[in-house]
């Protein structure tokens, strides 16, 4: 063979070789996959087993990303989101994997879909970042300017990370500039217009950045890269709106800066919460939402702060479905096993349902309980809670006055499901207060008028659970609702059981017993009553002295033997402990429908250790029972009630007074007690002439009104500048502190009937047709809400005479009353009418969810109408009243006729003539014709009330009649309005009267004579 030539069998040889090296270097990749489907099958069937395993999600997903499985991924990834919120960096790894794949329209529009869902679960800057940029690659330019104003709008205002999302809305704003310039090419007109614009636009931006304080923020900068998009550089008010931005920035910058240090949990989370309560002194709804978003987003497992945040919602958002529900739906997403959270979710869904549409509202509702009740609860209290609020949600529900068996069955089997539910997984100490049962009974026995029913549930299921037949409270409650829709006979039966069944508190359950007796009983019954409570109470005292003399040995022999006497609880301390522990749930064995894993916090770095995140609601003290007015004194005593029952025998007082000691001893010769000084008294050290305190008023120190109204007149103290100060901050927020200028009383003007969600944005707007606006002062109460009246001040006369002209405007759907401003005597009034007016009609008895249209529909075909205004309540609900304006007096009387005592929307309805001047009479009078009002009656008594001021007449008049004055038969008034039948009979009975009077000398004769 020559040299050089291939030799096969070498060849062959190094095949072989070489292929046994590529067997092993792929044995490790095979065996690695191996193992990763061996896991994701582990976990799949974890998962299977329990749908709450926060951790086998994640990983199952990290376990298909390694093999690829982007289908699978994609499955396990939508799961684990029906169950719980992805945190930012799940929904950016499941995006970014979606976008590697992505070619088509629909593909493109799911990852919208996706970044849709992503920036609904938590507030995220990076997720709105990227948003924005994937639109602006797909190149639909006005869908990715809304992208950014929706991105401006829930993370702009993000104090430390908002300057990202101004930077890059910006960009897009000037791409789109730059895109509509083109050199060398002389623009047409509409290309001109279409530049000015896009420039607008780009003013407005900045305009709008400058006024929020955010901290990666150079404000030169910023102010040198707006002044290109300027003709002549920046506004000047822009570099006052910077430099207020800066010192609200300074503010924040303490708490911000605490939020970045590396500090537990706890610390942290109470950074926020002061930090939440600085910016709500500010009144910037906004930027305290903006907080909240945060704060959430870093403890998403922690119940309280998500409480704290919906309350906040709902307080502050009132009516906005699309922010509250979002937010109630988040939490109970966030923390399913939250009663309270569930149970704001459940009232949110009852606030926003849509009439028509009920049954969608009791799927979410039952929805959110199945949620609830299903995610692993640790806590009878808090599946008690999640239970009563859908009760009562299905106890809204029963009308009444209509046929209601399909509602009254469906309550009836919830409650016996709920009943059922907690007994299974939690037992008997899972609703210790048996607050499920005794709903059900008060409902069965109040409305449905079934006290059979209701006696059977207290028999059946309440007394029968956590000894309740030895609690006094129970026997209380039972016994109210038996006195007050039961028999008398059942109740005496009660009060025997009661009587032999309570050991604690039996002088309770007596003092009851006998007032029923003295009430409703016989002299028989009574006198079984005294025995029964004699004979009960002979047992009673015996077995306290017995339980006293046992006590007092133990106590004995652990002195003796040299122990501690608190080491060892005795028979009372550990009765205590068994009262203690059953009014309160703090202590409850751990049961759950599910096996459950304790979740890591989401979306934080730090995680809580050793915590569930869940909170127990404090449970403290025993039911008061139910009672009526006359039963007002049956309630148990108090914690550390003791009676006056005699002490039993060998009962000993611990402290015993001294040798000789005397409690009613005199008091020492010439003593004299702190006697109030006289009326007049004035004291007789007076300060010297000029004297000033040089003491400064304690921190917190308020000044009254009257300084507040007269800032001039208020004394200078150097060392109170900031309290004062504070203080003025206080009034501006209630609208209180206004500027004493008498140039500006001529330029105001007096605005009332304001709607009161009316604020400056929708009011100036208005009235600037009349003239430049210097300022508007909207009055406030205590709790920053309008009061719905206000001041406007006009910088010249001439445009408050022309806001005068205004009256009557309307305003957010409600006629704005414009009046001169009068500083002195504070005149002003209101528009309404006082004194009566004959073509407007009042109608009240309106059923509260009747709009004025409806109204509107139901008075217009007897006449037409000029106004209609219906009476409503701060929160828009209607009062039920209304009033109709016609043409004349004429059109009115005959809806009048028409319309009186006739039935709407299943409520009899009234309708008078208005007349504001009699309104007390009218309220008084049965069927709302008006005219004078009759004497009021005290029930159970045929005397009419004394008015007010009046005194009241005695039993026995001393006066003789003889002397009495009589009073005139008829005036001349009312003689006229009768008729003349009826004068001359009230004449001749005079004259009768008059005949009959006898003098002094008649009744010496009567008297002689005899």
């Amino acid at each position: 063979m020559e040299e050089g030539a291939d030799n096969p069998i070498e060849d062959e040889q190094h095949m072989e070789t070489s292929s046994d090296d590529s067997d092993d270097d792929s044995e490790p990749d095979d065996v690695k996959e191996d193992q990763l489907r061996q896991k994701v099958e582990e976990i799949s069937k974890q998962i299977a087993e329990n749908v709450l395993y926060y951790d086998g999600h994640v990983n199952l997903i990290k376990a298909l990303q390694e093999l690829g499985e982007l289908e699978e991924a994609r499955k396990a990834r939508e799961k684990m989101s029906e169950v719980y919120p992805l945190t930012a960096e799940l929904w950016l790894e499941w995006i970014r994997d979606e976008q590697k794949v992505c070619s088509s329209e629909e593909e493109k529009q799911f990852i919208r879909d996706l970044f849709d869902r992503a920036v609904k679960d938590y507030m995220n800057v990076q997720l709105w970042v990227e948003y924005i940029m994937f639109m602006l690659g797909c190149g639909d330019m006005e869908a990715t300017r809304m992208v950014g104003e929706r991105a401006l709008t829930a993370v702009g205002t993000h104090v430390a990370e908002g300057t990202m999302v101004w930077e890059v809305v910006l960009m897009v704003e000037k791409q789109i500039y730059a895109s509509l310039q083109k050199p060398g090419v002389v623009p047409s007109d509409q290309e001109l217009k279409n530049q000015e614009k896009q420039l607008q636009k780009i003013q407005k931006l900045f305009k709008r950045q400058v006024r929020v304080p955010l901290r990666s923020c150079n404000s030169d900068s910023v102010l040198e890269e707006a002044s290109e998009y300027f003709e002549g550089g920046v506004e000047k008010y822009m570099h006052d709106d910077l430099k207020k931005s800066q010192n609200a920035l300074k503010e924040r910058a303490p708490y911000e800066d605490e939020l970045i240090e590396d500090q537990g949990d706890a610390e942290k989370l109470a950074v926020y919460r002061k930090y939440i309560a600085r910016i709500k002194e500010t009144n910037n709804p906004a930027a305290v939402q903006n907080l909240y978003e945060r704060a959430v987003a870093d403890f998403c497992l922690d119940p309280g702060i998500w409480e704290e945040y919906v309350r906040f919602v709902i307080h502050q958002f009132y009516g906005l479905d699309y922010v509250v529900l979002p937010v109630c739906e988040r939490s109970q997403r966030n923390c399913p096993w939250s009663g309270a959270l569930c149970e704001f979710y459940i009232t949110a869904i009852q606030m926003f349902s849509v009439e028509g549409e009920e049954d969608s509202t009791a799927a979410k509702v039952k929805g959110a309980l199945e949620k609830g009740i299903g995610c692993g609860l640790q806590s009878g209290s808090e599946a008690t809670r999640m239970w009563m609020a859908y009760l009562v949600y299905l106890r809204r529900q029963i009308k009444w006055d209509q046929p209601h068996d399909k509602q009254l069955d469906a309550f009836r089997e919830a409650t016996q499901q709920a009943v059922e539910f907690i007994d299974k997984y939690f037992g008997e100490e899972g609703d210790l207060e048996s607050r499920i049962p005794r709903f059900w009974a008060q409902i069965e026995a109040e409305y449905e008028k079934s006290p059979e029913q209701a006696r059977a549930i207290w028999n059946d299921t309440i007394m029968k659970r956590n000894n309740n037949f030895n609690n006094a409270n129970m026997w209380l409650e039972f016994i109210n609702l038996e006195r007050s829709f039961g028999t008398e006979k059942h109740c005496r039966k009660l009060f025997r059981r009661a009587l032999e069944r309570v050991w604690d508190w039996v002088e309770v359950i007596g003092s009851a017993y006998q007032r029923f007796e003295e009430e409703t009983g016989t002299l028989e019954t009574m006198e079984e009553f005294n025995e029964r409570y004699k004979d009960r109470m002979v047992i009673v005292n015996k077995k306290r002295a017995e339980d006293a003399i046992n006590e007092a040995e133990e106590e004995g022999k652990e002195t003796r033997s040299g122990r501690r006497l608190k080491e060892r609880p005795s028979k009372k301390e550990k009765k205590k402990a068994r009262a203690e522990s059953s009014n309160t749930q703090a202590q409850e064995v751990f049961k759950s429908p599910l096996p459950v894993t304790k979740p890591a916090y989401r979306g934080s770095s730090d995680k809580l250790k050793g915590s569930n995140g869940i909170s127990e609601p404090q449970q403290g003290g025993k039911v008061q029972p139910r009672s009526t007015s006359k039963d007002s004194t049956d309630m148990p005593p108090p914690t550390g009630f003791k009676s006056d029952m005699p002490p039993p025998p060998g009962f000993k007082s611990d402290v015993a007074p001294p040798p000789g000691f005397k409690s009613d001893v005199a008091p020492p010769p010439g003593f004299k007690s702190d006697v109030a000084p006289p009326p007049g008294f004035k004291s007789d050290v007076a300060p010297p002439p000029g004297f000033k305190s040089d003491v400064a008023p304690p921190p917190g120190f308020k000044t009254s009104i009257a300084e507040k109204l007269h800032p001039t007149k208020r004394k200078a103290h150097p060392s109170t500048d900031e309290p004062e100060a504070k203080s003025f901050k206080a009034e501006e927020a209630h609208g209180v502190l206004t500027k004493n200028n008498p140039q500006d009383d001529m330029c105001t003007i007096f605005l009332s009937n304001l709607d009161f969600h009316v604020d400056k944005d929708e009011i100036i707007p208005v009235f600037q047709q009349c003239g430049d606006i210097a300022d508007f002062r909207l009055v406030k109460d205590f709790r920053c809400r309008s009061k719905g009246f206000g001041y406007l001040v006009f910088k010249t006369r001439e445009g408050a005479v022309k806001g005068l002209e205004l009256d009557r405007t309307i305003v957010n759907g409600r006629p704005v009353f414009v009046s001169p401003y009068d500083p002195d005597n504070h005149t002003h009034k209101f528009r309404y009418a006082l004194n009566e007016e004959k073509n407007k009609l009042f109608v009240r008895g309106l059923s509260f969810d009747l709009t004025e249209d409806d109204v509107k529909k139901a008075f217009e075909p007897h006449g037409k109408i000029k106004d209609i205004r219906l009476v409503v309540y701060r929160n828009g609900h209607s009062k039920g009243t209304c009033y109709i304006e016609y043409d004349d007096a004429e059109t009115a009387e005959k809806v009048r006729q028409a319309m009186d005592e006739e039935e709407l929307n299943g409520k009899t309805i009234n309708v008078l003539i208005s007349d504001p001047s009699n309104k007390k009479s009218l309220t008084a009078v049965s069927g709302g014709r008006g005219g004078p009002s009759p004497s009021p009656v005290v029930l159970g008594s045929s005397r009419p009330r004394q008015g007010s001021g009046m005194r009241g007449r005695g039993m026995f008049s001393f006066m003789p009649r003889v002397v009495q004055r009589q009073k005139p038969a008829v005036s001349p008034t009312n003689q006229d309005q009768k008729s003349p039948a009826e004068n001359q009979d009230q004449k001749s009975s005079a004259e009768n009267q008059d005949q009959n009077k006898k003098s002094n000398a008649d009744f010496r004769k009567m008297f002689l004579s005899k």
